[in-house]
């Protein structure tokens, strides 16, 4: 983003496969949910304010919401947190206007699911469901304004450009008891 030149980004798990391409990995005016249609999921949502899967933002939203939570470690809850720096505003009115997540025809956010073993080394965060419930009072400090990161590599190919970086090491978590 520091360069300036990206006005939309699609955020997508890489065990997704679209199976219908009339859903246009773009921007829209409002932040999109593409995956609304999972396989795993038996083609419909799990629950109303899933955000998973494949979303895009434009960078107006992105800096809007403060960009993804930095404190999420482990799998899990990210997304979710996402979703309500979207949508949260409305209802706690906080000084973002709100935005509402717009989503395809469930017959073209169809998605299927590479099969694959759980992530090693990845496990559930536990603290996930607390952060969830925080957002409105984590999502000012906890971001891109409080983003820190080393480039290693940076590579630019006919449809996209591939950065990768050092974030650092995650907390200790507590020891199970």
């Amino acid at each position: 983003m520091k360069d300036g030149e990206y006005d939309c980004f699609i955020f997508s798990d890489v065990d997704l496969i679209p199976m219908d391409d009339r859903n246009l990995y773009h921007c829209y005016d409002q932040p999109r949910h593409f995956a609304i249609a999972m396989d795993k999921f038996g083609f419909r949502l799990p629950y109303a304010g899933y955000f998973g899967g494949v979303s895009g933002l434009s960078k107006k939203q992105f800096l809007k919401i403060n960009g993804f939570p930095n404190e999420y470690w482990g799998w899990g809850g990210e997304d979710d947190d996402i979703y309500n720096r979207c949508c949260i505003c409305v209802c706690c009115r906080i000084t973002l206007n709100g935005m509402k997540v717009s989503r395809p025809d469930v017959r073209i956010g169809r998605y299927r699911m590479i099969k694959h073993e759980r992530d090693k080394h990845n496990e559930p965060n536990p603290q996930r469901f607390n952060k969830i419930q925080n957002t409105k009072n984590t999502m000012k400090k906890d971001g891109i304004s409080s983003l820190t990161y080393r480039v290693i590599q940076f590579k630019r190919y006919a449809l996209y450009t591939n950065i990768s970086v050092e974030i650092g090491k995650p907390p200790p978590r507590p020891i199970k008891g």
